[in-house]
């Protein structure tokens, strides 16, 4: 599955839109690629363990319900305004998952889920804002995107509310969507869709860690390891020992710098496999007993995001799932490989890749079609 460009080119793209202002891609996604039935979602959303939500508006106020539900709460819902979202189809469903590769121009690891929303005439879930990136793909029927360029606070959220909805919506832009339509909006942008008639939407999120949550990640990983404390030395000629000594003064500055080293095998190798910790209830259990490659076709298993990261001139990282695979950098290509494509075939590898895709078939990271 491709995502066309009709009138920018992917370079572009990235260098005049990705994190500066939105953009509609008309047609560029196959809408007969996008098969799931509502039915099928309204299964997922029954089902433990699966996120979903109920969100209706009326008369002014929103209701938010939370899943899993049953066939009566669907039987007990309106003729209008009100909307289904399920988060992580793309954990479940391999042919959602396929959506995936068409962003391949976006590196693995941010790559969050998949949610899609089915609605109902006039059913949405209020203007409001994202923290992420998110592609909007119009699968079936039509949606009215509105958006906002002012800049929007929590202070203008409704209050007592269930959702982040805002009060006031001030429209810069407005575009309907048809199948196939694909609109790109990067973070903090206000936007409001209404379904015009029944519709589904399938949202490609991407996931963008602040410089808060690396940090405080960093700090943990470090609290796990031995490190320099302030005040390791006293000199024998202190002679004021209830002052801080210039050396000590000297000493925290350093320890603080060193916190996160500019370049660091061990700091690159924490954060590629950071970058790629799972969703509680995604982690990937390895089978028992280790699966050999004797088929002919390779698929990476859905819930493995993959990040691969140079830890010097002779070895490479190949992170998933918080962990990391350290492989011999004779392994690139291979590793290379791997990272672009989903689905691979046996042919399509260099002839030394079994030790690679042994070593992630026993991790449960590559899966075998049978």
């Amino acid at each position: 599955m491709t995502l066309a460009f009709l009138d920018i080119d992917r370079s572009e793209f990235l260098d005049r839109y990705w994190g500066q202002r939105p953009l509609l891609l008309r047609q560029a996604i196959n809408p007969e690629q996008l098969t799931l039935a509502p039915e099928e979602l309204a299964g997922l959303a029954c089902e433990e363990g699966i996120e979903s939500r109920l969100i209706a508006h009326s008369d002014g106020e929103w209701t938010l319900q939370h899943g899993p539900f049953e066939d009566s709460d669907f039987a007990a819902l309106p003729e209008r305004d009100w909307t289904l979202l399920v988060q992580d189809v793309d954990k479940y469903l391999p042919e959602v998952a396929d959506l995936l590769d068409a962003f391949d121009f976006i590196p693995d690891w941010r790559l969050d889920d998949i949610m899609v929303s089915y609605a109902v005439d006039g059913g949405g879930v209020g203007p409001h804002t994202d923290s992420y990136d998110v592609f909007l793909v119009q699968a079936q029927g039509r949606r009215r995107w509105r958006l906002s360029d002012h800049r929007f606070t929590d202070d203008d959220l409704l209050p007592d509310c269930p959702l982040r909805v805002l009060r006031d919506f001030p429209v810069s832009e407005e575009w309907l969507l048809e199948p196939g339509d694909v609109l790109y909006l990067p973070p903090h942008v206000g936007h409001w869709g209404m379904a015009e008639g029944e519709c589904m939407t399938w949202s490609v999120g991407m996931r963008g860690p602040t410089d808060l949550e690396i940090t405080a990640a960093w700090l943990e990983h470090l609290a796990q390891t031995a490190r320099p404390q302030l005040g390791d030395h006293v000199g024998s000629d202190t002679d004021l020992p209830t002052r801080l000594q210039p050396r000590d003064l000297s000493a925290a500055r350093r320890l603080i710098g060193g916190v996160a080293p500019d370049d660091s095998p061990d700091f690159r190798r924490w954060l590629a496999a950071w970058l790629t910790e799972p969703k509680p209830g995604f982690e990937i259990e390895p089978p028992e007993p280790s699966p050999a490659f004797n088929g002919s076709t390779l698929r990476r298993h859905p819930w493995a995001r993959f990040a691969l990261v140079e830890l010097d001139a002779d070895r490479l990282a190949l992170c998933s799932q918080g962990e990391c695979l350290v492989f011999d950098s004779a392994h690139a290509q291979t590793l290379e490989t791997l990272c672009r494509r989903r689905r691979l075939e046996r042919g399509s590898l260099p002839a030394d890749a079994a030790p690679v895709v042994e070593a992630l078939l026993a991790r449960g990271w590559l899966v075998t079609d049978d």
